[in-house]
Formats: C-alpha cells, structure tokens, sequence
C-alpha cells in the first residue's frame, strides 16, 4: 500500500464547524442575522479571496472562526494493536434489469470486513466568537453554551461498518473577551469583542479496512487416514506392528476431491456446459472438431441452488486447473437465453506460459539448441501474428494496398491451409510453360530468390527477411504440447499433437473445476 487518505482528521473539523452553524443575532433594527462561521487556518489564497485581493478590506462581524490548537495521541485509550474485528455483511440484491435498479427480496453479495484497532487521538481546538458589542456576545453565547450539558455528541459518518463514527464535544475552558481593562486604551482603539471557547474531542484514526469477497464452499478436499499394510495380527497401542516398516507416506495418506453434485465441466470458447458425472463426449480422442457431449444439457441453476446465496454475476469466477498444475480463472455469467450455458470471461494473466520457438524451429524444451537471443523474434518467441489461409491471403498487401508493401522480418502466421508441394514448386529447371514437371508457386509467399514456399496446415511460419520458413512442423511434432498467443486476438493456442485448440478448452472432471460464487 503505498499511499491513503480517508479525510478522517477534516471530518472531525467539519462536524465541529457544523455545531458552530446555524446561529442568529439581532441587530437593533430587530432583523435577525445569520452568523457565518469559517476555518480560522485559512491558506493564504483562500483568504485573499474573501479579502478580494484587498488589503484595506476588514473582515466583517459577527464572525465564528474554529482552528486546531492541539493534536496528541491519547495513551490512556490505547488497546491492543494487533486486534482485529471482523464482521459479515450481506446486501440484498439488486434487480438491474429494471430502471432505475430496485432491491429485491433476496440475498445478493456477501463479504467479510476485517477492521484493524485504530489508534486514539485527543482533538483540541479553539472557537473565536467575534462580536461588535457585548449585547452581540451575550446572543451567541446564550445559543451555544446551554448545548453543553455537559457535552454534545458528534457522528463524522452514517457507513454502518464505521466504529469510530460517534464521538463526543467537550467544552473545557471559556475566555470572556480579547479586551483590555479599561477599554478603548489601545492604540487605534480594538472595536473587535472576541470570546474563545476552547473544545476538545476524543478521535480515532483507523487504516484501511479489508474487504474480502465471501466464495461458496464448491470443492472439499479431505485428507484421509490409511492405515496401509499391517501384519494382520496387530492391536492398535499394544507394542509395535512388526510390518510396520512397509508403511510408507501415500499408504497413511489419501486424498479425496470433490465438487459441486460431482459434475464435469465442457469448455468451449466461451461456454462452460455441466456434464453428468459419467457423461462422455465424443470424440473423446484429440481431434480437429469439437468434442460432442452425449448426455442431455443441465441447468446450471441445479448447482447455484445447492448454495445460501445467489451467484454475482461478473464476480462469481470459475476455475479450471491444468496439467501442469496451474489454474486459468475467468468470471461467470448465465447466458438469459439458455441457462444450460455459462458465459465465462477469461483472464489472460492465468493462461499458461507460452513456447518459445526460435528462428531456426527448436523449442524452449530443447535447452541445447535452443537460442532466442539471436533469433529474428528475439522479445515475443512464444507468439504469432495472426492466423492467416495462405491461399487468400497475401503478406505483401495486407489490408489490399494497390503496391506491396515490405515484411518485417520476424512477422509469423498460423496456417490453416497447405501452401505448395515439394513437387510443384518453382525451381532452376522450371521452364515457366505449364504443364512441365515443375509449377510456378504464389508469388506473394515466395523468397526473394524465387524460391516457393511449401507449408501444412498447423504449421507456423516466418520471415527471415529472405524467405519464409517453416519454424514450427506440426507434422513432427505429434507427442509435444505447444502454447502459443496470437498477438492480434490475444487468445491462447494449444497443440495437442493433432491441431491447435484454445489452450483450456475440453472436458474437465469433477475435481479439475470449481466455483467461487
């Protein structure tokens, strides 16, 4: 936390000068007069400004004015500071769907507070009372001081959580006039009657608050004790198992991970579908289409039912754990047309670490071969430009220019369809008639020298500033799992050694998932 400011100190000014407010006297004329009461601590452009950049201008009277006299810490309030209160606040819900939004009859967020011991302050300050005449100060006298009996109680805020919102205004001390006995005997004659009030409040300065968001229990985890082999023979406490040495750590302890209704989960894109616990989806092997769940579609309402609270739409997060271990974690929402899909807005910062892949095709998980610093992508190895179909598209003219524009070198694309043949590609024996053994390529994906590209769909290619080449073959790389960003989208692709998916979709089991409502 680098920096707060809460005004807590001002508010407790404010409160005071609002006890000051309000106050009337009677001119001789019998018309009533309101006092105006300011912040004796003006800085210096405030106070030019009521001035109007005047120095022959006078203040004019009557006039209240408060100002700090004093500030210390208060050491016989002091508690422990290491205490912490918590309390459990739940809203009631809002129907947003409606304007304007309406409380609803239901439970809405829930969190927890967690508020750590202020410290105590003992707040002194002064109250000048400028009058022109005596019968001046008695009215405003008369006003404030029958409020003090024998002090006035203070709220600086109406937030409920607040445990230093009430305080208490005591009165310690009255000084009748600012005038010299007998009067008029200064120089230039004081026409100015001023009376103090010096008042003091017990305050509290209280840092930040923590505010969590209270989740819903959607998995449990329970460590189970296994007592493993034993010779068969053995009672619990009477001298030692003589096969007790065979016992080793997974044997004493199990683990069993359950989730809501025990449910799988289907990811895809943006949809999370429930399967049933035994439900399959076909093909279940990696494939180019997408998996087809064969079970009938559950209403996700069957899980956020089985919870004292209804899920926050945006807020609720889903998460989905990895292979490698690691979770990607997305915010929810119920899709209002079909409440069989989950809407899931995924965060990027949890996706997987991408591959790096360097210029001449090794992968990152080759440690002897592989160099990124020398290669043409030497910041971003682990991503590709775009997606591109090499039949349609053309590098050269990007956004259909009417000339072709150069490629940086370093630029990659993800093919989605062949390009050229090793044996109908242009070559120094072509002769340039069609039908001969050798057919000319497309002349946008060709070398500098002439030369064709030949690629597969899967594959990744880049310029090296001569030609294109091919850095990622999909065709060799069949039992290696691959992560790459496209850095037009932002989406995360994954080889799964059959073609590349967005890097968290599939079938999750039921204790690969959870919700935190």
């Amino acid at each position: 936390m680098l920096h707060f400011y809460d005004g807590q100190i001002r508010r407790y000014i404010t409160q005071t000068i609002r006890v000051f407010s309000n106050f009337v006297v009677k001119y001789g004329d019998g018309t009533l007069h309101q006092i105006p009461v300011m912040y004796g601590d003006a800085d210096r452009q405030v106070a030019t400004i009521l001035r109007n950049n005047s120095e022959n201008k006078v203040n004019s009277i009557p006039r209240i004015s408060v100002y700090v006299m004093e500030l210390k810490l208060d050491r016989d309030r002091v508690a422990d500071q290491s205490f912490v209160g918590k309390m459990h606040i739940r809203e009631r819900d809002i129907d947003t769907s409606v304007t304007p939004n309406q409380y609803v009859n239901t439970q809405g967020k829930n969190y927890t507070i967690e508020r750590l011991m202020p410290t105590p302050f003992t707040l002194k300050m002064k109250v000048d009372i400028w009058s022109a005449n005596t019968d001046q100060k008695l009215q405003i006298l008369e006003q404030i001081l029958v409020l003090f009996n024998p002090s006035l109680e203070l709220q600086t805020t109406d937030n409920y959580i607040d445990w230093t919102s009430i305080s208490v205004l005591n009165l310690n001390d009255i000084s009748w006039s600012s005038r010299q006995v007998p009067v008029g005997t200064a120089a230039g004659g004081d026409p100015i009657e001023v009376a103090t009030l010096t008042v003091e409040t017990p305050i509290w300065i209280s840092p930040p608050v923590k505010v969590k968001h209270l989740g819903v229990i959607t998995k449990i985890i329970a460590g189970i004790y296994d007592k493993g082999v034993t010779s068969g023979t053995y009672i619990d406490g009477l001298g030692a198992d003589p096969m007790a040495g065979t016992t080793t750590l997974s044997d004493l302890i199990s683990v069993v991970v359950t989730t809501a209704l025990d449910y799988q989960l289907q990811v895809y894109g943006n949809q999370a579908k429930l399967m049933a616990p035994s439900e399959n989806a076909l093909p279940s092997l990696p494939t180019l289409d997408i998996a087809v769940k064969q079970g009938p579609d559950i209403s996700w309402l069957e899980v956020f039912s089985q919870y004292p609270g209804k899920y926050i739409a945006g807020s609720s997060r889903l998460y989905l754990t990895q292979p490698n271990g690691n979770q990607i974690i997305g915010t929810i929402a119920l899709n209002p047309l079909d409440y069989n899909s989950l809407q899931v807005n995924w965060n990027l910062d949890t996706l997987t670490t991408n591959t790096g892949i360097d210029s001449m095709g090794y992968l990152d998980t080759d440690v002897t071969q592989y160099n990124a610093a020398n290669s043409n992508r030497p910041n971003s190895p682990g991503t590709f430009d775009a997606i591109v179909n090499p039949q349609t598209y053309n590098p050269l003219r990007p956004h259909n220019e009417s000339t072709d524009q150069a490629v940086a070198t370093g630029t990659r694309f993800l093919l989605v369809e062949d390009i050229g043949s090793v044996v109908n590609t242009k070559n120094s024996t072509w002769t340039g008639i069609v039908g001969t053994a050798a057919q000319n390529g497309a002349d946008a994906w060709k070398a500098t020298n002439g030369a064709d590209l030949v690629a597969v769909a899967n594959d990744i290619i880049e310029w090296n500033g001569i030609a294109w080449r091919v850095i990622f073959n999909s065709g060799q790389e069949t039992q290696t799992m691959v992560w790459q960003t496209n850095i037009y989208t932002g989406v995360q692709y994954l080889w799964n050694g059959v073609s590349w998916v967005k890097s968290f979709e599939g079938e999750y089991s039921a204790d690969k998932w959870k919700i935190v409502l």
